[in-house]
């Protein structure tokens, strides 16, 4: 996340003002704003995406309105603390969390329905009657996945790299990690796929296709060995996690890459938070496919009991209820 720029009397209400709304250093027009409010009174129900859009417009109250916050701004923050080296970027981040967490208090308060993606989500936002639990989902396939890991072995990332915490994450292990692979498995390669990948640079490291937009994931992930979900910093939860479970692919993640799901290490994936502790595991599935296998099956069958749309549409009608109830 990015550090907006306020005025002196903008900062001052950034600090000490709860209902603040200039979060993010940029308002939509006047008149983007009027024709908002004017385009509202003909539905029945508003659906936002993110907390960046709906400040954005400068409104404090959205009527018949669901606030999808996927990505909790505090979350994000306490997860940057918990890496951060120096005294100036704890007190940075420390500030942040309040900041935001004060912030995210009023939300109920503005909105008739919220989203998340998790329970323990929701248990950050309070738990209101109002806020519910939407995870991420995958649309059931048509068929069941058939993998047929290529040889060398390969290792895949998944996901856009004009995020930062995905950037950080794979510079990460292509610094601590890959090294420590390819001393086992010097032929292994490592797929990057998401945009903005292939403008990536890896000075010095070796046997990265940096693959940019992939159109067809399925064919890409089923030549893969394992998924990597090296996540150090963020909020709410990765959908790189249910993707590969759909597809039948072996996971690593660190315990952020796989918070708010309810999966355990060595059931479904493999945990791992230090770089050689990631390594190891990461070679124990290179080594050892039929382990790989296992997870898979059984990240599979939690996907189908779970994380497709069709077993949500209860909870999405409920949530419609609640928003689209007329308020006084």
């Amino acid at each position: 996340m990015s550090t907006p720029k306020f005025s002196i009397a903008e900062k001052f209400r950034h600090e000490f003002d709860p209902r603040f709304l200039n979060t993010n250093g940029f308002q939509a027009s006047a008149a983007d704003r009027a024709w908002l409010q004017s385009t509202m009174t003909e539905y029945d129900l508003i659906w936002i995406y993110g907390l960046t859009v709906a400040n954005g417009f400068g409104l404090w109250r959205w009527p018949n309105a669901v606030l999808d916050i996927d990505d909790i701004p505090s979350s994000f923050y306490r997860s940057e603390l918990a890496h951060a080296k120096s005294l100036g970027q704890k007190l940075r981040s420390r500030r942040q969390v309040f900041l935001w967490s004060r912030h995210e208090r009023t939300l109920p308060e503005r909105f008739d329905a919220l989203c998340v993606c998790s329970e323990p989500d929701k248990k950050i936002m309070g738990g209101a009657e109002k806020i519910f639990v939407l995870p991420n989902c995958f649309n059931l396939p048509d068929k069941e996945t058939t993998r047929q890991p290529a040889t060398p072995p390969r290792l895949g990332f998944i996901g856009t790299f004009g995020y930062a915490p995905n950037r950080d994450g794979i510079r990460w292990f292509v610094k601590n990690i890959w090294p420590l692979v390819l001393k086992k498995f010097p032929a292994a390669r490592l797929r990057l796929a998401g945009s903005k990948s292939e403008s990536e640079n890896f000075s010095g490291a070796i046997n990265i296709d940096a693959l940019g937009f992939v159109e067809d994931t399925v064919a890409e992930m089923a030549t893969w060995s394992l998924s990597i979900v090296p996540v150090l910093v963020g909020g709410g939860t990765r959908i790189k996690i249910v993707e590969a479970f759909s597809r039948k692919c072996p996971v690593v993640s660190t315990s952020l890459g796989a918070y708010g799901y309810e999966v355990a290490d060595g059931r479904e994936l493999l945990l791992a938070d230090t770089a050689p502790d990631f390594a190891a595991k990461c070679l124990r599935l290179l080594t050892n496919p039929i382990e790989g296998e296992f997870l898979a099956e059984n990240g599979w069958r939690k996907y189908n009991e779970n994380w497709t749309w069709d077993l949500q549409a209860g909870q999405i009608t409920r949530i419609v209820a609640r928003a689209a109830k007329k308020h006084d």
